[in-house]
């Protein structure tokens, strides 16, 4: 797998320095991910672990959001890698006129950097990728990418952003958002998005790329040529499909508008109510109070990896 230069690099997309508390029970590693970029990945290793889960953030979320989640997923006999999210949390860049990068970068950079390392470190070990809404679509692109590399798919809250998926008030929003992406990326240099209601500051390739998707429902990343839809099309692992009843992110028919993306892997579909949960069941809460979760995932990882 090649590395894919960035669109930008240099000092421009430094982050400045934060101190934050170091994360319980894990290890912090930095990986080269393209030309100017360290992908920090925090491992959480298991006593006599099942599986390997990679877990990747939602769109304007910092790894650290989903450390408890992690750590249950720990306790429950699972190896977690909590990949960050370029341009948020511990990650060393910021999206600005002059630091920019779209899917591509964590398609072909990132994830890869990351399942090199995975080989290295957990190297019997089956791999599945769990991603949360915008990590969940780079988990079904990356499985469509790298099929052998990638044993099953966790789709965690994640729908479609297409206008299709929704209706009523929540549709209106959405093409209104549609609408607002291009100027404000076009004057700003990057997506406002803590301004305009959706996500935080982000890169605008990125935006444009997600763009794509809220229009077509399908997959594009800016500067890559494969056809990501038909590599999921063709992909024949499991695919664990988790949507929370009272989510409005990502309603059913959002949800479905991703995993029926999945024509050949065997789906499966669970959904968790607030009762369930212990919390509330929306787009965020799952992931601090993730015990049903965790026990969810780790008891499917054991079972799709029986042979």
């Amino acid at each position: 797998m090649r590395a894919v230069a960035p669109i930008v690099r240099g000092s421009w997309c430094v982050a400045p320095a934060v101190r934050r508390p170091a994360m319980r029970a894990a290890e912090s590693v930095s990986l080269p991910a393209g030309a100017g970029y360290r992908l920090p990945l925090q491992w959480f290793a298991a006593e006599a672990a099942a599986a390997t889960v990679v877990v990747m953030p939602a769109l304007g979320m910092g790894a650290r959001f989903y450390q408890p989640l992690a750590l249950a997923m720990q306790d429950k006999g699972i190896n977690v890698a909590l990949l960050e999210q370029r341009g948020h949390g511990d990650s060393p860049w910021r999206a600005s006129r002059r630091c920019d990068w779209g899917f591509r970068e964590t398609l072909i950079n990132e994830i890869p950097a990351a399942l090199e390392w995975l080989t290295a470190t957990a190297p019997h070990q089956p791999v599945y990728l769990m991603g949360h809404s915008l990590g969940g679509h780079y988990a079904a692109m990356a499985a469509g990418l790298y099929p052998q590399q990638v044993n099953g798919v966790i789709l965690a809250a994640c729908g479609s952003p297409w206008v299709g998926g929704f209706n009523g008030d929540t549709a209106r929003k959405l093409k209104w958002l549609c609408r607002l992406i291009p100027p404000a990326c076009a004057l700003l240099g990057y997506y406002p998005g803590k301004q305009l209601g959706f996500g935080d500051r982000e890169a605008r390739t990125l935006m444009t790329d997600w763009l794509a998707v809220a229009k077509t429902n399908r997959y594009q990343a800016s500067g890559l040529s494969q056809d990501l839809d038909s590599g999921i099309a063709a992909y024949t692992g499991p695919v664990l499909c988790l949507r929370m009843q009272d989510d409005v992110f990502a309603p059913r028919d959002a949800v479905h508008a991703v995993s029926d993306k999945f024509i050949q892997a065997e789906v499966e579909h669970r959904v968790f109510n607030a009762q369930v949960l212990g919390d509330k069941a929306d787009h965020f809460r799952w992931a601090r109070s993730p015990f049903t979760v965790a026990a969810k995932v780790a008891a499917w990882c054991r079972e799709v990896n029986v042979v």
